[in-house]
């Protein structure tokens, strides 16, 4: 998914939220709902900084922002490699199914 689809996304979540919001205030008595007016696009700050406000996302720590370093550093090929060794994992358990079998 490219940064484009994301904003995308992100920018019809943001308006289905809305919406949504309006809803329940409206079923609660507090306002008439209405559509959400379309919304201009955001730029990657602007969104990132929405994103906060919402809880949405954090700042990174420390250590994620090494580990991001380190993969920014990482070449092209190096990525890819990565990438297709995670999309081509042999089936197994899944993790959560792992934490549940072990907290029992």
């Amino acid at each position: 998914m490219t940064i484009v689809e994301l904003r995308q996304d992100i920018t019809g979540i943001q308006a289905r939220l809305g919406w949504l919001e309006q809803t329940v205030r409206q079923l609660l008595g507090e306002q008439p709902a209405s559509p959400p007016a379309p919304e201009e696009v955001l730029d990657q700050e602007q969104l990132l900084a929405w994103m906060r406000a919402q809880g949405l996302i954090r700042e990174p720590t420390a250590e994620e922002r090494r580990l991001g370093a380190e993969w920014r550093a990482l070449s092209q090929e190096e990525k890819q490699a990565v990438i297709w060794e995670l999309d081509h994992l042999p089936p197994g358990p899944m993790a959560s199914d792992i934490i549940i079998e072990n907290r029992r």
